[in-house]
């Protein structure tokens, strides 16, 4: 009987944390969306875009870890709901700002503070809502983790495609006003999930302490490094697209807003295409499988992408770089689900993201220490990187394959 309500729970926590998911990710594509239109219709500068979003990262590298041991320490959804209630409060603000001055005159200080503030609230959510995955397919991992990011990128496209369509039709503050409410939205849904207080610590140790073992376990697990190494490389093509895509967009396709945004969102659709077929192909397509194939594959998409000459090109390379995301996101983050417990994946995941925060503040900052070089160019020499990146996770699988050496007395 206990077993059998405990399946029901669980079964009944699974919607509201895909609803969750989703609303979250329609937030964050829709304030990438506006915010990188925006400074970059202020400014003029393609580096002004990675200068406001750089403000994520350095607070995922500098403060996320220390963030880790808090969030396994505490209720998850609870966490989630601070965090995505802080992230709308943000853009809300922002939205307040550009209705008191002109669209085209904003003070650019605002943005960066807006930027910051918006982070706190990522820094919260997104680990969270990893732990409360983890507790709701704990008996069909990969099948949940599938959904989940099905979801999350149909969340994507949502928000990339309304916030093109919104800055063409309702302006910045209408569309900022439009992301902070479903920011607020993902906050509502984290509270319709059932109790996770099973996936608390029972025993507290000294917050560094428990820092050190999370990064300990996060840099000598050989699954957790090939997963960690593979999702860098992952989020380096996203954020890449998040810096970039913008420029590249309107002053090399010559691209207008909406059409930008449906670009934007196609990274997101082969994502969709490929979270689509990892769930109800769960049980035939391995992690190491998916991380092996998705770097490979997301190699040669970018150097594919930095030659399209027209949107209808554009389009299609796009989608196949958000299909090999998806690929190496779904086998690192069942690695990393399936590797650690549920009272060390809060530390893990932030590890992990200060990592990525790494890579994408230097991903950021190439506008500014290359001026003068277009975009394509930028993404030709990141497909090499990711040609690269591709072979040493390979040379780390089949480096654990291999058999260890006899000794011979």
């Amino acid at each position: 009987m206990c077993r059998y309500l405990g399946k029901r729970c669980q079964s009944q926590s699974v919607p509201p944390v895909y609803a969750m998911l989703f609303s979250m990710q329609c937030a964050r594509s829709m304030y990438i969306v506006l915010v990188s239109w925006f400074v970059l219709q202020i400014t003029g500068d393609i580096a002004s875009v990675g200068k406001v979003l750089i403000c994520w990262q350095l607070l995922t590298f500098a403060v996320g870890p220390f963030i880790g041991p808090l969030i396994d320490r505490s209720r998850r959804r609870t966490v989630f709901a601070i965090g995505e209630t802080i992230h709308g409060s943000g853009v809300g603000f922002l939205a307040l700002t550009a209705w008191m001055w002109s669209p085209d005159q904003p003070p650019i200080a605002v943005l960066y503070a807006t930027a910051c503030f918006v982070s706190v609230g990522s820094l919260l959510s997104y680990p969270s809502s990893q732990a409360l995955l983890q507790l709701a397919g704990a008996r069909s991992l990969m099948r949940t983790v599938s959904f989940g990011i099905l979801s999350g990128q149909v969340g994507n496209i949502v928000g990339a495609a309304i916030g093109g369509f919104c800055l063409a039709s309702v302006g910045a503050t209408g569309s900022l006003t439009i992301c902070a409410l479903s920011s607020f939205v993902a906050a509502v849904f984290a509270n319709l999930i059932g109790n996770d207080d099973r996936i608390l610590q029972t025993q507290s140790a000294p917050h560094m302490q428990d820092l050190l073992a999370g990064l300990a376990r996060t840099v000598t697990d050989p699954r957790l490094k090939v997963a960690g190494c593979a999702l860098l490389i992952a989020y380096a093509s996203a954020h890449a697209s998040n810096a970039l895509l913008a420029g590249f967009a309107r002053y090399e396709l010559k691209l207008p807003p909406n059409q930008y945004g449906w670009l934007a969102a196609m990274y997101s659709g082969g994502g969709l295409i490929g979270s689509v077929a990892f769930a109800w192909l769960s049980g035939m397509a391995g992690e190491r499988l998916l991380i092996a194939a998705g770097t490979v594959l997301l190699a040669y998409a970018t150097a594919g992408f930095s030659s399209a000459q027209n949107v209808v090109q554009a389009l299609l390379w796009q989608g196949l770089i958000g299909l090999s995301f998806t690929m190496v996101r779904t086998g690192s983050d069942v690695t990393i689900l399936k590797t650690v417990s549920g009272q060390m994946v809060g530390r893990v995941r932030t590890n992990v993201d200060a990592g990525i925060g790494v890579i994408a503040v230097a991903i950021y900052v190439l506008p500014s220490l290359l001026p003068g070089v277009p975009a394509r160019h930028i993404f030709v020499g990141l497909a090499c990187l990711f040609a690269g990146g591709s072979c040493a996770i390979l040379w780390m699988q089949w480096s654990r394959a291999m058999p260890p050496p006899c000794r011979h007395e």
